[in-house]
C-alpha cells in the first residue's frame, strides 16, 4: 500500500471511492479525502500503514472497523464502509468538514455556553461508545472535530478497545501521554473509567486554559504527575469558576477509579444541566481563551450576579453516582436570585453591569421592566418541596395497644391527606419511608431527609391517656447556617383530640396541618362514617403488617358509608389488589381496581397514580404514557415523571432505556429508592458492578433500608455467597418477619449450602403466607426432592404444571419459568423444552434464565447445551456452587463441564 511520502500523491482510487487529496495522519495510517462515485458524497478513507500489513495489525484493524460499526451517534464520526483486499485495508467514514478542537480554539473565539455544550456532546458521544463496550483511551482535543455546524464528533478511535478483548502490554500504554488515566500511564487493565479521567483532562483544559498537572514539554514528568500528584486546583486558573464545575473536575480526576462517576450517562447529563443552567443565566467568560500553552491562564471568569453562591445541604439537586467512601451529605453550592435588577439581567439577558454613562432610562420605564420581568420568574414552574411524613410516635401508660395503633393510624393519614392539598409541595409516598426503616430519634429524622432527599418533615408525637390524647404537630426544615444544614423545628402546633371517635381525630389534625403551611386545607373526612373510617384503619394496620391477602380485599370491597371517596381507600384498595394480581396472575384483582378507581376520582394526583399502576400491570403502556404526562401537568415534578417511564420500561423489560431515565432522576433527585431501583435495571441488564454499587450507595443513606438489603443478599445468593445472602435476608427477617420473597431467598441460602431441612421450612413458611404462587411452590419441590421425599416433590411439580396449563393461552414471564422447570423435574422435557424457549424469546439474556436453560438441558440430558448455558450463566457472574446441586450429577464425567467449572474458579462441582 504506503511504501513512501511519494504514494500520498499516487493513490488515486480505492474500490468505487475517487481519491482527492490526503488530509491527516494517524498512528496507524493516512486520511484521505474521498468522493463516494455510487452515492456522490465525500467522504473519508483511513488506509492502513503499508509496515504495519502483519496479521496482528490488520487484525488490529479489522477490529477497531468491528467496534467503530456498533456505534451510530450524532457525535462519533460514522463508518460506512470496510475495504479489505490483498493490497489494502482501508476504513471508509464519514467526512467532517472543519477542524479539530485544538486548531477550532486556536483560531476561533469561543463562548463559555458552546464549550460546556462541546463537553455535554462529547459526554454523550462517549456514553455509547461505553455502552457498546468500547473505550477511546486516547480523548483528547486533537480527537474531537467541530464541524461547521458548532457540533462536536470524537474521531480516532484508531486505538479504541473491546472490553472484552484482552489487549498486549503493548495495547496497554497505547494513547497520548498527556491525556492518560494514571491506571493507563501504569499499563494495568482498563475500563471505561480510564476515559473519563481522560475526559476531565479535556474539560480542565477546554475551561481553565492549562493541563489540570501542569504543562510540561517533559513526558516522563507529566506521567509521573498524572499517576502520584493531585490535580491543581482549578480555581488557581480561574478564581471564579463556579463551584459545581470545580466538583465535577475533581470527581472525575481523582486517581481511585472507584471515586469517578460510575456511569458516563450521568456524566452527560450532568454536563448538559450545567450548560443550560449557564446559558439561562448569561456567564460568558470575558475574552477567548485558548487550550494551554504555558501553566498561566490568560483569562479571569468573573462571577456573574445571579452566581451568588450559598451553601444548603443536598437535597434535590443529586450529586450523582459516587462511591460509598465519599461524603454522601457533602454540601453543594447552589444558585439563589438575588435582587430585582439580577432578576432582570437574567431573564431578559440584559448587561448585568450597566454602565451609567452610557444608557439613561427612565424610573418609569426601569419600573416596568422590573415588574416585567418579576412577573416572568413567577410565573416559571417550580419543582415542589418534598414533605416526608414520619410515622406518629405515642407514649401511654394504660392505653390498650390496638387502640394505639387506631390514634396512630388517624393521625398518621390525616397528616398525609392534608400534605396533598398543599400547593407547590409533593408528598413522599408512605411506603419510601416505611422501607428506610429508620427511629423517630435524631439520627434517624437526620436517615429519613437523607435517604428520601426531603426538603422538609412533619412530625407527630402523641401523649395518651385513657380518653384523651395531646398531639405535638412539628414541622422540621435544614438549618442552612449550621454545618450539614441540620434540621431545625419551624414551626409546631399543640392539639388535645378525645380518643373515642377516630373520625374526629383525624378531622381535628387535619385543620391544624393547614397552620403549618398557612393554607386552608380542605376536609377529606367530611362525608366518610365514622364506623366505616374505624375499619378502614384496621384494614390498612393488617395490610402494613400481614401483607395483601384474599379475605383482606373482600373485607376493603365491604365498606360503606362513602369510604370509597377517601383517596387513602382508594390506595390501599389498588395497592392490596395489585399485589394479589402478581402473586396469583389472576387478571378479575385488575377488573376490580378499574372499577373501583375510575368511579371515584376524588383527589387527582392520587387517583392518577393508581390508574397508572394500574395501566402498568394491564401492559396497556400507550394509556401509561398519557398518565404520566397528565400527572406531570398536574405538579412539575420532573424527578417522579422520570421514575414513572423507567418503571414502564422495565415493565416491558427494556432494561437499558429504564436505566436513562434513572439516571436523569438521580440528577434531579437522588433516593435511596431511585438507587435502589437503578441498581435492579443495571442488574437485569447484566452490569452487575453497577448494581452493586448502587446498592451499597444506597445502603450508605439507609443502612436498615430492607428492599436494599434484600437485593444485596440476592447479588450474593446468585454468586453463590450463600452467608453472605444469609447475613442480609436474615437481617430483612428482623425487619420484615412476613416479607415471603425474603423468607423464600433465606431458604435457598441454606439450599445452597445443603442444609435442606431448613430451607423447606422457609419455603413452606412462604406458602403459608402466599398459598398459590408457583415459584415458592416449586422451591418447596426441590427441598422436599433434595430431603428424599420424591413424592411430595413431583405433586408440588404437578401442581406447578396445572397452574401454568390453566393459563397456557396466555402465560406470564414467571409462569414460564416456574412451568418449565416442573416439566423436566417430571420428566416431560417436549414441554419442559418447548416453554423452556418460550421463556428465551422473552428475555435471552438474564442470568436466571440462562440459569433455568442450563438445567432443562441438564435433565433433558442435553449435555452440549446444558453445558454452554452453564458457560454462559458463569461468564454473568452466576456462582459455580449452583452447579454442585444434584440436578447437575449426570454432568461430572463431562470433561467439558469439568473444565468449564474450573475456568471460573469453582471447585468440588458435584454432590457427594
Amino acid at each position: 500500500m504506503m511504501n513512501n511520502p511519494q504514494h500520498i500523491t499516487e493513490l488515486k482510487q480505492i474500490g468505487h471511492y475517487d481519491i482527492l487529496r490526503c488530509i491527516g495522519r494517524g498512528g496507524m495510517g493516512l486520511v484521505y479525502l474521498a468522493r463516494d462515485t455510487r452515492l456522490n458524497r465525500q467522504v473519508a478513507i483511513k488506509c492502513l500503514r503499508s509496515e504495519l500489513c502483519e496479521p496482528h495489525y490488520r487484525e488490529r484493524f479489522k477490529r477497531e472497523a468491528l467496534l467503530l460499526a456498533k456505534l451510530n451517534h450524532p457525535h462519533i464520526v460514522q463508518i460506512y464502509d470496510f475495504i479489505e483486499t490483498q493490497d489494502e485495508l482501508a476504513l471508509v467514514m464519514e467526512f467532517v468538514d472543519g477542524q479539530n478542537l485544538y486548531l477550532h480554539l486556536r483560531e476561533h473565539i469561543v463562548c463559555f455556553t458552546q464549550r460546556m455544550q462541546w463537553l455535554t456532546q462529547i459526554a454523550q458521544g462517549l456514553a455509547v461508545a461505553h455502552d457498546a463496550g468500547i473505550i477511546h483511551r486516547d480523548l483528547k482535543a486533537e480527537n474531537i472535530l467541530i464541524n461547521k455546524r458548532n457540533e462536536a464528533k470524537i474521531s480516532d478511535l484508531g486505538i479504541a478497545k473491546s472490553q472484552d478483548f484482552n489487549a498486549t502490554l503493548t495495547d496497554h500504554v497505547a494513547g497520548s501521554y498527556s491525556c492518560m488515566s494514571p491506571e493507563q500511564a501504569m499499563g494495568e487493565e482498563l475500563d471505561s473509567r480510564s476515559d473519563l479521567f481522560s475526559f476531565g483532562i479535556l474539560a480542565y483544559q477546554l475551561l481553565c486554559n492549562a493541563h489540570p498537572f501542569g504543562d510540561t514539554d517533559n513526558k516522563l514528568q507529566l506521567m509521573q504527575r498524572i499517576i502520584s500528584h493531585a490535580p491543581i486546583p482549578p480555581g488557581k486558573h480561574i478564581p471564579d469558576l463556579p463551584q459545581e464545575i470545580s466538583e465535577l473536575l475533581g470527581q472525575l480526576l481523582s486517581k481511585n477509579p472507584d471515586n469517578r462517576p460510575a456511569n458516563t450517562h450521568w456524566l452527560a447529563a450532568q454536563c448538559e444541566k450545567l450548560s443550560q443552567l449557564f446559558l439561562a443565566t448569561s456567564f460568558e467568560p470575558d475574552n477567548t481563551q485558548t487550550l494551554p500553552q504555558s501553566s498561566q491562564p490568560s483569562i479571569q471568569y468573573s462571577q456573574h450576579p445571579l452566581l451568588k453562591q450559598t451553601r444548603q445541604p443536598i437535597n434535590t439537586s443529586g450529586s450523582g453516582i459516587r462511591s460509598k467512601q465519599q461524603n454522601i451529605t457533602q454540601e453543594h453550592p447552589t444558585f439563589e436570585a438575588v435582587d430585582t435588577n439580577e432578576l432582570l439581567s437574567s431573564k431578559q439577558k440584559f448587561n448585568a453591569y450597566i454602565k451609567t454613562n452610557s444608557v439613561t432610562v427612565t424610573l418609569a420605564g426601569l419600573t416596568l421592566l422590573m415588574l416585567v420581568a418579576v412577573g416572568i420568574w413567577l410565573l416559571q414552574p417550580k419543582e415542589p418541596r418534598y414533605v416526608a411524613v414520619l410515622p406518629p410516635t405515642l407514649s401511654t401508660a394504660d392505653m390498650h395497644e390496638s387502640q394505639q395503633e387506631l390514634v396512630k393510624g388517624a393521625v398518621y393519614d390525616a397528616i398525609q391527606q392534608s400534605v396533598l392539598q398543599l400547593d407547590g409541595y409533593y408528598l413522599i409516598p408512605q411506603n419510601e419511608i416505611a422501607d428506610i426503616n429508620a427511629s423517630s430519634n435524631k439520627e434517624g429524622l437526620e436517615t429519613v431527609r437523607r435517604a428520601t432527599a426531603a426538603d422538609e418533615l412533619i412530625t407527630a408525637n402523641i401523649q395518651c391517656k385513657i380518653e384523651a390524647c395531646t398531639i405535638t404537630l412539628s414541622r422540621l426544615t435544614p438549618d442552612v447556617k449550621k454545618q450539614e444544614g441540620r434540621l431545625r423545628v419551624q414551626d409546631t402546633k399543640t392539639i388535645d383530640v378525645l380518643t373515642d371517635n377516630y373520625l374526629s381525630v383525624a378531622t381535628i389534625v387535619q385543620n391544624n396541618i393547614g397552620g403549618l403551611y398557612f393554607e386552608n386545607v380542605a376536609n377529606t373526612f367530611e362525608q366518610i362514617d365514622t364506623k366505616e373510617y374505624t375499619k378502614f384503619l384496621e384494614f390498612n394496620r393488617s395490610y402494613v403488617t400481614k401483607g395483601a391477602n384474599t379475605d383482606l380485599l373482600a373485607d376493603l370491597e365491604k365498606l360503606n358509608g362513602n369510604i370509597e371517596l377517601l383517596p387513602a381507600f382508594q390506595t390501599l384498595f389498588s395497592e392490596v389488589a395489585l399485589d394479589l394480581n402478581h402473586e396469583t396472575k389472576d387478571k378479575n384483582f385488575l377488573v376490580k381496581i378499574n372499577k373501583l378507581i375510575k368511579g371515584n376520582k376524588t383527589t387527582d394526583k392520587i387517583y392518577l397514580k393508581n390508574l397508572f399502576s394500574l395501566q402498568i400491570a394491564e401492559e396497556n403502556f400507550d394509556a401509561a404514557d398519557k398518565t404520566i404526562e397528565l400527572l406531570t401537568k398536574l405538579h412539575s415534578n420532573t424527578s417522579t415523571k422520570y421514575e414513572m417511564l423507567a418503571y414502564k420500561l422495565m415493565a416491558k423489560k427494556d432494561y437499558k432505556g429504564a436505566i436513562s431515565f434513572y439516571e436523569k432522576s438521580l440528577i434531579s433527585k437522588k433516593t435511596t429508592k431511585n438507587l435502589y431501583l437503578a441498581a435492579i435495571a443495571y442488574w437485569y441488564l447484566g452490569n452487575s458492578v453497577n448494581a452493586k454499587n448502587y446498592i451499597d450507595e444506597a445502603l450508605s443513606l439507609s443502612p436498615t433500608f430492607s428492599n436494599a438489603l434484600f437485593f444485596r443478599g440476592t447479588i450474593h445468593l446468585l454468586s453463590g455467597n450463600s452467608e453472605e445472602a444469609k447475613k442480609s435476608f436474615e437481617t430483612v427477617k428482623d425487619i420484615a418477619p412476613n416479607d415471603a420473597y425474603n423468607l423464600s431467598n433465606l431458604g435457598l441460602s441454606y439450599l445452597l449450602s445443603k442444609q435442606y431441612q431448613k430451607s423447606l421450612d422457609l419455603f413452606k413458611k412462604a406458602n403459608e403466607i402466599y398459598p398459590k404462587n408457583p415459584a415458592f411452590i416449586l422451591n418447596q419441590a426441590d427441598a422436599e426432592y433434595l430431603l428424599g421425599q420424591h413424592s411430595n416433590a413431583q405433586e408440588s411439580y404437578q401442581n406447578i404444571i396445572n397452574i401454568y396449563e390453566s393459563q397456557k393461552d396466555l402465560p406470564s414471564f414467571d409462569s414460564l419459568k416456574d412451568a418449565s422447570q416442573a416439566y423436566a423435574h417430571t420428566s416431560n422435557f417436549q414441554e419442559a423444552l418447548s416453554t423452556l424457549k418460550k421463556l428465551e424469546e422473552r428475555s435471552s439474556q438474564s442470568v436466571e434464565i440462562i440459569y433455568i436453560g442450563a438445567l432443562v438441558h441438564t435433565l433433558a440430558n442435553n449435555k452440549t447445551l446444558a453445558i454452554y448455558n452453564i458457560d454462559n450463566a458463569l461468564k454473568k457472574g452466576m456462582g459455580s456452587k449452583w452447579f454442585e446441586l444434584p440436578w447437575f450429577d449426570t454432568l461430572c464425567n463431562e470433561a467439558d463441564f469439568i473444565e468449564t467449572i474450573k475456568k471460573y474458579g469453582g471447585t468440588n462441582t458435584c454432590s457427594p
